[in-house]
């Protein structure tokens, strides 16, 4: 438990993951039981290393798995009369260097069909990363484009900043050299700073607030400024990253944001205000396909959790063809009318659970499921 923090802060914390727990589907083959008849799973990764899609992409061919591209996907899933043939579709989030650098030459070799989900905002013009992201950055637009042009590579939509927002004002922690070396870029909430929106990496000593993702989320509360600067300036006069070596350090944070930020008043989007928010999010995916790729994009796969009811609404007016969640999104996917079809995938680590020669076991791999599990919270949401 950090601290400096109260302890329900962490509670609240380790509360949002079991819910998430609870709220994921949990196929049968991930018990040892087989496929429904027509089944097609998907499966999504992120950063990758080459040797472990080469394992998997291994386990798929000994036991008779062929990998869709996003078009036979789809008119399977349209399709009244499934087809018994074992098939997987497999899909690469946030266009990390990794998919080009370690990805990209294992599937060529095996001939595997894949889908790239593209987060616009943070592609490179050339081979120089955004300022904002973080070492080893994104792909490039041109390294995007030659996928795109590739046969067995399908380049799609995953949102434009792939931004969470703050929803509330209560304290998830701060920016720590700690905090800043366990989580991923993506974990950091978008802030206001000068009155414009930040992404990225926030600057030692900034409170972070609990958050949702942007295109899930209903309410956007806006940080003060003045608390953010006040603690920053605080870190950045106390010696920097050897201020948090100090056993009150995140103790002397809490109060300098306290003595702040109880006397400004809490800003909070309206509900118009917010819708005009989401749409420009999504507008901007269109946007940068059309200068960047020279088409719209067809398909597009939410960060986290599926988008609300009214970004759903906007991807059907935009012409989109089909959104892709993730496995805590099955219930709501069977339990809603979505104006667009909807399909939820499963994390890439469940992939060897399928039925064949060589399948993994739960219970040889649940302890550290369950270690990773109590070490890889989210931060603010």
């Amino acid at each position: 438990m950090n601290p400096g923090l109260p302890d329900s802060t962490a509670f609240r914390r380790l509360k949002r993951s079991i819910a998430r727990v609870g709220r994921t589907h949990y196929p049968r083959f991930l018990f040892g039981g087989g496929l429904s008849e027509g089944e097609i799973p998907v499966f999504t990764y992120h950063d990758i290393e080459a040797s472990e899609l080469e394992d998997d992409l291994r386990f798929l061919e000994r036991n008779g798995y062929r990998t869709l591209s996003l078009d036979e996907y789809l008119d399977r899933m349209r399709a009244s009369r499934p087809s018994a043939e074992r098939c997987v579709l497999l899909t690469f989030d946030d266009a990390r260097r990794s998919f080009w650098e370690a990805a990209l030459p294992v599937l060529e070799r095996r001939a595997a069909h894949a889908v790239l989900f593209t987060p616009t905002y943070w592609i490179a013009d050339g081979s120089a990363a955004r300022p904002d992201s973080d070492p080893p950055g994104f792909m490039s637009w041109e390294q995007i484009a030659h996928c795109e042009r590739h046969a067995l590579i399908d380049v799609e939509a995953h949102g434009h900043r792939h931004a969470l927002v703050f929803t509330s004002s209560r304290l998830a922690g701060f920016a720590t050299p700690s905090t800043l070396a366990a989580y991923d870029l993506f974990d950091w909430p978008m802030r206001k700073a000068g009155g414009r929106d930040v992404c990225g990496r926030p600057p030692l000593g900034t409170p972070i607030y609990e958050s949702m993702p942007l295109l899930s989320a209903t309410e956007r509360v806006i940080e003060p400024e003045l608390a953010a600067v006040t603690c920053r300036s605080l870190v950045e006069t106390e010696g920097g990253p050897a201020f948090f070596a100090r056993p009150d350090a995140l103790v002397e944070l809490r109060a300098a944001h306290a003595a702040v930020a109880s006397r400004v008043p809490v800003e909070r989007l309206s509900a118009a205000e917010m819708r005009r928010e989401i749409e420009a999010e999504l507008s901007a995916v269109t946007d940068c396909f059309r200068s960047r790729l020279g088409r719209k994009p067809r398909c597009f796969a939410y960060p986290w959790m599926l988008g609300g009811t009214e970004s759903l609404a906007m991807l059907a007016d935009l012409g989109f063809d089909a959104a892709f969640g993730v496995a805590l999104d099955f219930r709501r996917i069977r339990a809603e009318a979505a104006p667009l079809p909807v399909f939820a995938r499963y994390k890439s680590d469940w992939l060897q659970f399928l039925p064949g020669t060589g399948r993994r076991r739960l219970l040889d791999v649940l302890p550290r499921k369950i270690s990773a599990f109590f070490a890889t919270q989210h931060f603010a949401h």
